[in-house]
């Protein structure tokens, strides 16, 4: 295919099976397992996770390369909280899907820092907190534990509060492309560097995370596959979006998994981009 290993996350849910067939037909060589999808819901997220190995298991039968778990987010799964005794119980909550997935060898587990709002004032509390239950969560895997770069308030909306972070806890960082709202994704790539272990591809329009196919967007993609090259990546080019259209744009049909791999080989060679999406008119934040 060519710079890249090419990825997609996959929700993990009834489907998951079948649609994991169809990412390794149309020549995806790596998948990331996303428990994100019911995260509004705590119990229905419970009782989806009972499953979870069935998921598992299609993705060792699969051959593809495992890269990633996306573990949930939402103040369920705050690591960043100040209420200590909370924290605890989201700690104990990620270890054990650490229990459960670590004999599949995922290469890296992709943690939110925290939800949001974060107020200004409790920003330094909750960076403490952050680190401090990165540091801990590290040391239940042998895979790479990586905080993803997040946008608006969350924690890790820059590329210097990430790398701090980064640094002070010993952890890697899932490079979201289209989650940088204060600085230039190709800029935040080369300020992380080596610390960056995987990414989450999208595009966007600088005014807030969209999740569009690259080229629907503002990202200047050649600019971000130089300074991913300059920094030495060699992860995974893992698309995070789905095949429908979001409420902010328009397609004239839905995306198939052909499409990304179409995608990733206009990108890797310079080629023209395939754009079937266009944006809506006067989008503000959402």
């Amino acid at each position: 295919m060519g710079k890249y290993k090419v990825g997609k996350s996959l929700s993990f849910d009834g489907d998951f099976s079948a649609e994991l067939e169809k990412m390794k037909e149309a020549g995806f060589e790596s998948v990331d397992f996303d428990l994100c999808k019911f995260w509004p819901n705590r119990a229905k997220e419970i009782e989806n996770y009972k499953n979870m190995e069935d998921g598992l298991e299609a993705i060792a039968r699969s051959g593809l390369f495992f890269n990633g778990v996306h573990v949930s987010f939402g103040n369920e799964w705050d690591v960043s909280t100040l209420d200590e005794d909370f924290r605890r119980v989201v700690i104990e909550r990620i270890k054990e899907i650490f229990s459960r997935i670590d004999p599949y060898k995922p290469y890296c587990y992709i943690l939110h820092g925290s939800f949001e709002p974060i107020k200004d004032e409790e920003r330094e509390a909750r960076l403490s907190q952050l680190i401090k239950s990165l540091s801990e969560l590290k040391e239940y895997t042998k895979s790479f534990v990586c905080v993803e770069v997040l946008p608006r308030t969350c924690l890790c909306n820059t590329s210097l509060e990430t790398a701090y972070v980064a640094d002070k806890s010993g952890v890697g960082v899932c490079m979201d492309v289209n989650h940088l709202l204060q600085e230039k994704t190709e800029h935040a790539i080369r300020d992380l560097g080596d610390r960056i272990k995987t990414t989450h591809i999208s595009d966007y329009d600088h005014i807030n995370e969209r999740h569009w196919m690259p080229g629907e967007g503002d990202i200047d993609w050649q600019e971000v596959l130089k300074a991913l090259g300059e920094c030495g990546y060699n992860g995974v080019w893992n698309y995070e979006l789905g095949l429908t259209a979001p409420n902010t744009i328009e397609r004239e049909r839905d995306f198939t998994y052909h499409d990304f791999i179409n995608n990733a080989d206009e990108l890797f060679n310079g080629k023209p981009v395939t754009v079937i999406g266009k944006r809506k008119d006067n989008l503000g934040m959402w």
